[in-house]
């Protein structure tokens, strides 16, 4: 203990020139950090413009070549698109799961929309929304909206 020395520190220029230039310098970082602004967050605007996906792994488990019983095992009966508040806790909003089906006149060949996505939350479910998967004698040949569009007839109202 007896050979320890203490070193009394000492900035340079106390006071001086140097003390001077960089208390200049922080106070000009802090005011150009108070002039940088980031993006406002608003859940409106990131709500309207998100895309929420719906049945995506149902939709990639689907494979050609099952039966419509098959998708429908995937798929489920119905899709829980949000809650209500209830007491005691929350019910699940659902729609139908397919949202809509038709069968082409005159074929064996019948068409389900499934929701794939929510592109538009305007609370109207449209037909960029489905994913259309085509059965031909109860089993899925394909899917996707060209396939869907080639099927139909022409003048669907004549």
């Amino acid at each position: 203990m007896k050979n320890l020395k203490f070193v009394k520190f000492s900035p340079p220029l106390v006071g001086g020139v140097f003390n001077m230039r960089y208390t200049l310098i922080f106070f000009l970082s802090l005011l150009m950090a108070g002039c940088a602004s980031t993006p406002v967050y608003n859940p409106m605007q990131t709500a309207n413009t998100a895309e929420i996906l719906l049945n995506q792994s149902g939709l990639k488990a689907v494979q050609e070549g099952m039966t419509l019983d098959q998708v429908h095992q995937i798929m489920g009966q119905e899709l829980v698109i949000g809650y209500t508040e209830q007491t005691p806790g929350y019910k699940p909003l659902t729609i139908p799961n397919p949202y809509k089906s038709e069968a082409i006149k005159g074929t064996n060949i019948f068409i389900e929309y499934y929701i794939e996505a929510i592109r538009q939350p305007d609370g109207i479910i449209s037909d960029n929304d489905l994913m259309p998967l085509i059965f031909k004698d109860n089993k899925l040949i394909g899917r996707g909206w060209p396939l869907a569009n080639s099927l139909r007839p022409a003048n669907p109202l004549a």
